[in-house]
């Protein structure tokens, strides 16, 4: 009896089909699970492990946080967002940004309460080539001079404007870590004051031990530090005290692990304008089983094309 079947699969492969295989292989992506459709204990166990340990950002730079001078970076966005104000007419004259807020009015500035952003800031969420070029050269300064490896970034950075006694500004504090949010801890976190330190930035930070031994407390559950860190008032506080406040000057900025549980502070004197950028070194997305997805509205994945940019900091102009 001839077992034909059997015979088949046992012959070698041709080496056509087999380069054929591999081709398809390498223009084929891996399908990565979704994290959502992982279950909430599988998503706890996941947070535990993120927790665990060393972090890239450590093995790069020895520490939690680091302060970087980029005056010159930080000169030129700060031209272009009052450019930009001025264009779009929210402002009709030059000023200074720390007293942005005395000439806008109460609705402007006002925080929608479930997402903690105003509508100034929404103006932003659309630039224009002009930025976009103070923009991408600013990330060729952070490859060569920082993260000193290729790494996906972020389209848009995310631009905060935050005026003092604003409505629903009492929101804040807000502790979280972006990776509560759906982002891959494998980020890299930026954070560039455009504004004059004054009395502080409003803008707080935990150490990732203590970061780690706060949500122990939650069993490394998510959502549940995300309800009382929104709702929970006396929370906030405790997480104050377990914060320090973020010490760049103008001129200055602070990387950080993405692991760092952070939140903005109320300001009573003077407003502040500041860039938010995640990068993603490729070295680290390459070794990412899992698709990460964002919890807010548009449920942005974390992916080339999507939240990232189509091309990586080695394709820049």
């Amino acid at each position: 009896m001839r077992f034909v079947g059997k015979q088949k699969y046992n012959q070698p492969v041709d080496s056509t089909e087999k380069d054929m295989n591999e081709t398809m292989s390498a223009i084929m992506p891996i399908q990565k699970t979704n994290i959502n459709d992982i279950s909430r204990d599988g998503r706890m166990k996941l947070a535990e492990e993120t927790y665990r340990g060393e972090s890239y950002f450590q093995t790069l730079f020895h520490c939690d946080e680091t302060i970087i001078s980029c005056t010159e970076h930080a000169d030129n966005f700060r031209k272009e967002i009052i450019r930009i104000l001025l264009e779009k007419n929210i402002i009709d004259q030059d000023l200074p940004l720390e007293t942005l807020h005395d000439q806008l009015t109460d609705d402007i500035k006002a925080y929608d309460f479930a997402h903690g952003v105003n509508k100034l800031s929404t103006f932003f969420y659309e630039t224009d080539q002009q930025f976009t070029s103070t923009y991408h050269h600013f990330l060729k300064f952070i490859r060569e001079e920082v993260i000193k490896e290729p790494f996906w970034f972020q389209s848009t950075p995310t631009i905060r404007l935050h005026c003092p006694n604003s409505i629903n500004g009492d929101l804040y504090p807000r502790y979280h870590s972006d990776i509560f949010y759906g982002h891959p801890p494998e980020e890299i976190n930026i954070w560039l004051p455009l504004t004059k330190k004054l009395t502080g930035h409003g803008f707080s930070m935990m150490t990732t031990q203590k970061s780690r031994e706060l949500l122990k407390k939650y069993n490394y559950d998510y959502p549940d530090f995300i309800k009382d860190a929104t709702y929970d008032r006396e929370f906030s506080k405790y997480c104050e005290s377990l914060a320090h406040p973020v010490d760049a000057e103008f001129g200055e900025m602070i990387v950080f692990d993405s692991r760092c549980i952070h939140s903005g502070e109320p300001l009573k004197m003077h407003t502040r304008v500041s860039m938010d950028i995640r990068v993603l070194p490729l070295s680290q997305y390459e070794q990412i089983n899992l698709q990460h997805q964002g919890t807010g509205r548009l449920k942005i994945l974390f992916e080339p094309g999507h939240c990232y940019d189509s091309i990586d900091s080695d394709q820049l102009n």
